[in-house]
């Protein structure tokens, strides 16, 4: 299997936009030698079923307004840095409401190999919801990359966060491509079990396609499996993360805390999700 389609996935709104994810996705696409899809959404501002004033409806308007046109532009720079790194593309623009945009990024991401979004920032914000949509209903691996992220999509050490579950492996397969290029792969256990050979296992799996594996079990730490990889992979260099999303629920995970929930607010390196 090869990435063939990436599909970059853009809200747009006051929130400074993220040129980290922009940069992240054209090469990622040229190094594949993939065509970039952009989908980006003027986030509209909607006040449904409130009656509003003469001005408080002319400032909804110019918000939308300059959203808009905000998004426009973005969707020229992105085409035109695109072709500079001599990627193909085609970039939608539109203009929906939060939920609207969640449908409409799912029904992009079925025709990708692999979706790309930035990270959003506090568990309650719409683009954290709309990662999440994309993620739960969409079918597609999605790789989220943090703001702050200047590395690029190298592969020089990349970390496969294993528990031997159905999402852990569906997560290994979507990342087969990259971790077949990948100068190490560490494949990571978060247990108490000196005796638990599931790493070992994936280990081997992973060396018949060519990676360089190792494997190593890490005891929890205050027995939440996100802590535990975010000190992991805080401790070394690491280009990319691999894991499945939500092996319980979103509800059992922001209640007891989970590797997901960890990982999607905090992570400060790429990570590749599939559900």
């Amino acid at each position: 299997m090869a990435y063939k389609t990436i599909q970059l996935l853009l809200t747009v709104n006051e929130n400074p936009q993220a040129e980290a994810v922009i940069d992240h996705a054209i090469e990622f696409a040229r190094r594949e030698g993939a065509h970039l899809s952009v989908l980006a959404n003027a986030q509209r501002v909607d006040l449904p079923g409130i009656p509003l004033l003469p001005l408080a409806n002319a400032i909804v308007a110019e918000i939308n307004d300059e959203r808009l046109a905000k998004a426009k532009s973005l969707g020229g720079h992105v085409e035109t840095a695109a072709r500079l790194a001599g990627v193909n593309i085609d970039c939608a623009i539109v203009q929906l409401a939060a939920d609207e945009a969640g449908t409409a990024f799912c029904a992009a991401a079925r025709l990708c190999d692999l979706v790309i979004v930035a990270q959003a920032k506090g568990v309650l914000l719409a683009e954290q919801r709309l990662i999440e949509k994309v993620l739960f209903s969409s079918g597609c691996a999605v790789l989220v990359v943090p703001q702050e992220w200047d590395a690029g999509p190298a592969l020089k050490n990349v970390v496969v966060a294993w528990d031997g579950g159905a999402r852990a492996a569906r997560a290994v397969t979507d990342a087969m491509p990259l971790l077949e290029k990948a100068d190490r792969v560490e494949v990571v256990c978060v247990t108490d079990d000196v005796d638990d050979v599931r790493g070992a296992e994936l280990a081997r799996r992973l060396s018949r396609h060519g990676a360089h594996v190792s494997v190593a079990n890490l005891p929890f730490i205050g027995a939440e499996a996100g802590r535990t990889l975010m000190q992991h992979i805080g401790s070394m260099p690491v280009s990319l993360l691999v894991m499945g999303a939500y092996a319980h629920s979103r509800l059992m995970e922001l209640v007891i805390g989970g590797a997901t929930n960890v990982m999607l607010n905090e992570a400060r390196v790429p990570v590749l999700y599939s559900f």
